[in-house]
């Protein structure tokens, strides 16, 4: 294992003077080597170490889920329990288990969505407010159990049920039973982010080229918000090596994949994907908020994991972190996609497309020697295994034709292909005025002189789109019966019922 290739892939990657990246190599749960470019504050110029720490994201769905796995294994709940037994109030109309919670298959709206609708400022948003912004919710976006939908709002509500079933916050409960066991003294949920944080890492997005502050605000944790840095994280990979200091039971469960109730094996367990790495099993998850991106992969076979985290936009964790496991296992780089300059243009699958189950549209446009556009940069070419592969922002994408549509999937096999199918072209309509309130947010959608308002902030033009749909931003809009129906952002066809004496009135 030659690790100063990860020194000098590090080195390459940082800009002097830009914001930091810090990576670390593990082994039977220590540290081969931890490694830090760049700054963790910009602005005064203060170089990231080993010991910065990061806001990883979603990464720390895995703790939280080993929060829930503990409770289990002391008897105090199941993880098979109703999330309403132990978060009152909540308004679902049918049973979603815990464990669908955390796997992603209760069909839950995307929290984030919700947020964007009601208007709550993201500094308000503690787990009390946030669980208070979901409580109303009565109708899950599918039956769960029988779709994946990836939700932050499950491992929000399961933070909830720690306090309730125990007494104690999530970030105590994790101290207490996971990350004082573990000695990961430098690791914490940060469920206040006024507070200071010695050695936290400023954030940043970069992606266009010129740094700009970027950084976590809201205090609701469970779904994200675990404080780490690479020298602290080796005991946890010890943890995904062996179950060692809380249980294999305990790790065991935490691998072991989700199963839909068609028999459909899904990629995600709890808080972790399972994947492959140049032919060799891997798991871990990546995350990704205002400022921060990171990865932790581990390789059973082995023996070793990667950690990857930046407090920046424009380098991929994913991506270095499978480029340095192949390094460390000796392997080459990947293989560049097999591509080909002709096909028949008739193969090609441009126009509109429309994916039936969230009621989402693509519009694919033609270009050069088989390739297509989706949108205005994201570009596919074909290869010679039938499909159509991503290129630059779309890598790890890909476009199968099938006898009755189109697919679209991932090449990581994190989540199942969406299925399209053609549609008609958008048509010149313009989208009614109208009024709608939705009884589950207690928030009233208008739409007057082509511009959708709802909640507090959010105003979008509306343009027509296909299939006898309108577009507002992310949203697909559908009108049936008097009603307003709105998809997209993890959302499914969501009513708004119409308010028949509307006159114009501002949203509220």
């Amino acid at each position: 294992m030659d690790l100063d290739l990860v020194n000098r892939e590090v080195e390459a990657l940082v800009k002097a003077g830009g914001p930091g990246l810090a990576v670390g190599v593990y082994a039977d749960g220590r540290a081969l080597l931890t490694t830090a470019r760049g700054l963790a504050c910009v602005e005064f110029g203060v170089p990231a170490d080993a010991h910065t720490r990061f806001d990883i994201a979603s990464v720390s769905k895995q703790f939280t889920a080993t929060c829930l796995l503990l409770l289990a294994r002391d008897g105090r709940l199941s993880l098979d329990d109703d999330v309403r037994e132990h978060v009152p109030g909540l308004a679902l109309a049918v049973p979603v288990t815990l464990r669908q919670c955390l796997r992603h298959t209760g069909g839950l709206p995307e929290w984030y969505t919700l947020q964007a609708i009601t208007g709550t400022p993201f500094t308000a948003l503690t787990e009390e407010r946030l669980v208070e912004e979901v409580r109303g919710i009565r109708h899950p976006v599918f039956p769960p159990g029988t779709d994946f939908s990836y939700s932050n709002t499950g491992y929000v509500l399961a933070a909830a049920v720690v306090r309730a079933v125990t007494g104690l916050s999530l970030a105590g409960f994790a101290r207490e039973r996971i990350l004082g066991p573990l000695g990961m003294d430098d690791t914490l949920f940060r469920d206040d982010t006024s507070l200071v944080l010695p050695r936290l890492a400023y954030g940043y997005a970069n992606a266009d080229g010129e740094p700009r502050r970027a950084d976590t605000l809201e205090s609701a944790v469970g779904d994200g918000g675990l404080v780490t840095s690479v020298a602290d994280l080796a005991p946890w990979f010890g943890f995904l090596a062996d179950g060692r200091v809380l249980g294999d039971d305990l790790r065991r469960e935490l691998l072991e994949p989700a199963v839909l109730a068609d028999g459909t094996v899904l990629p995600y367990a709890l808080g972790v994907y399972h994947s492959r790495i140049a032919g060799r099993a891997a798991y871990g998850h990546a995350g990704g908020v205002s400022g921060y991106l990171s990865n932790l992969l581990y390789l059973p076979e082995a023996g070793f994991g990667v950690a990857v985290l930046v407090n920046q936009t424009a380098i991929d964790p994913i991506a270095l972190s499978e480029r340095l496991a192949r390094m460390l296992l000796g392997e080459a780089p990947e293989a560049p996609l097999d591509l080909v300059e002709t096909v028949d243009s008739s193969t090609v699958p441009t126009g509109h497309w429309h994916d039936p189950e969230g009621d989402a549209f693509l519009t694919l446009d033609a270009g050069e020697n088989g390739r297509f556009r989706l949108g205005e940069g994201a570009e596919f070419a074909p290869a010679k295994d039938g499909r159509w592969y991503g290129l630059g922002e779309a890598d790890g994408l890909w476009f199968e034709r099938r006898e009755d549509g189109l697919l679209l999937g991932n090449k990581s096999g994190a989540r199942r292909p969406i299925a399209y199918r053609p549609c008609e072209a958008p048509g010149d309509k313009s989208m009614p005025d109208g009024s709608y309130r939705s009884s589950e947010l207690d928030v009233r959608v208008t739409v007057r002189d082509g511009v959708l308002s709802v909640g507090r902030d959010l105003r979008v033009p509306v343009e027509p789109g296909p299939a006898g749909t309108w577009k507002a931003g992310p949203f697909t809009l559908r009108l049936e019966g008097g009603d307003l129906l709105v998809s997209g952002g993890g959302l499914r066809r969501m009513r708004f019922t119409g308010d028949s004496g509307f006159v114009g009135a501002p949203a509220s």
